[in-house]
């Protein structure tokens, strides 16, 4: 079956109510624009690397829906997420608006049609720009990707596919079974010299996610991932950008880098991957229970620091 069959049967045949929910790339549009490009006269075909048929619209109507997508998606998964890591008075406040009824399972549905989502609108783009460069003879569906990666808009990217992936793999054998894998399988391997997660989204398409992090050499412990895609370890990113652990890596000042791209400004809007942090906990506990003692006798410690600066500051003393 060819994709553009397959993502029309993905659209047709997903759960209603999901998808109204959701912005999809409008693939059987964008693919009309680019037939009608095919079928354009050779001369005056294109101006300056410039289709005279689809313009520079194509690319910024394609970013546009790109933008919306990874939009939708990271809302969705911060918000799935966020109930199935609730506790206390938030689980309870679920558990009211489901009538106490137990929605564990919803959740676990939601988390497979959000990957089905991530991966099926990925695929899209990566069909539609190869399909650009080879109607065009250009390689400039190959250097929009390019822009997708420095705009952090790349879907496989999204530090919620990881989060997304752990979730799956913690709920995969819980006591309400194992759910549908047709589309997506997600597994993990943290006992190799390079622990990773892997996401197979389709026959052609996989992705990897190392959890080691770069600056401890160790698998990442309550793990951040900045704007720019990276993993580190709270206190390893927290080191780097000059600040306590008190105030977190997001009160990093804006012109502090990321230790492996070197980019700026990409503290603000890191990621604690909570879901990760319970996968590493549950799958290397002794390995977890080490390292927890020793960040939390390490953060005791700078917290005091910390307020007796303050407190020093306050009475004059500095």
């Amino acid at each position: 079956m060819k994709f553009g069959e397959a993502y029309s049967e993905y659209l047709d045949s997903e759960d209603d109510i999901f998808l109204q929910k959701c912005c999809h790339l409008e693939y059987k549009e964008l693919k009309k624009v680019l037939k009608k490009c095919r079928h354009a006269e050779a001369p005056g075909h294109e101006n300056n690397g410039v289709c005279q048929v689809c313009g520079q619209k194509f690319f910024s109507e394609l970013s546009n829906e790109i933008s919306a997508v990874a939009d939708c998606f990271s809302s969705r998964a911060r918000h799935l997420l966020h109930m199935h890591l609730a506790s206390g008075f938030h689980r309870y406040l679920r558990r009211m608006r489901h009538c106490f009824g137990d929605d564990y399972l919803t959740m676990i549905q939601e988390g497979q049609n959000l990957i089905n989502y991530v991966a099926m609108n990925s695929i899209a783009v990566h069909k539609i720009l190869k399909k650009y460069d080879k109607v065009h003879c250009s390689e400039n569906g190959m250097n929009f990707r390019r822009i997708l990666q420095a705009k952090h808009l790349e879907l496989l990217q999204s530090p919620w596919l990881i989060e997304l992936s752990a979730f799956q793999i913690n709920t995969k054998n819980s006591k309400h079974g194992v759910f549908s894998e047709e589309i997506c399988k997600c597994s993990c391997d943290l006992s190799g010299s390079e622990p990773i997660i892997m996401c197979t989204l389709s026959e052609s398409v996989k992705v990897e996610f190392n959890l080691t992090c770069p600056i401890c050499l160790d698998i990442v412990f309550e793990p951040v991932s900045l704007r720019c895609g990276h993993l580190f370890c709270n206190i390893c990113a927290c080191t780097a950008a000059s600040v306590p652990m008190i105030e977190g890596v997001k009160a990093a000042k804006s012109f502090m880098r990321c230790p492996l791209c070197r980019q700026t400004g990409v503290y603000a809007d890191s990621v604690h991957l909570a879901e990760l942090n319970l996968l590493v906990k549950k799958r290397c506990k002794k390995y977890w229970k080490e390292r927890f003692y020793v960040e939390r006798a390490e953060r005791m410690k700078e917290a005091k620091d910390y307020w007796d600066v303050q407190k020093n500051f306050v009475l004059g003393f500095i």
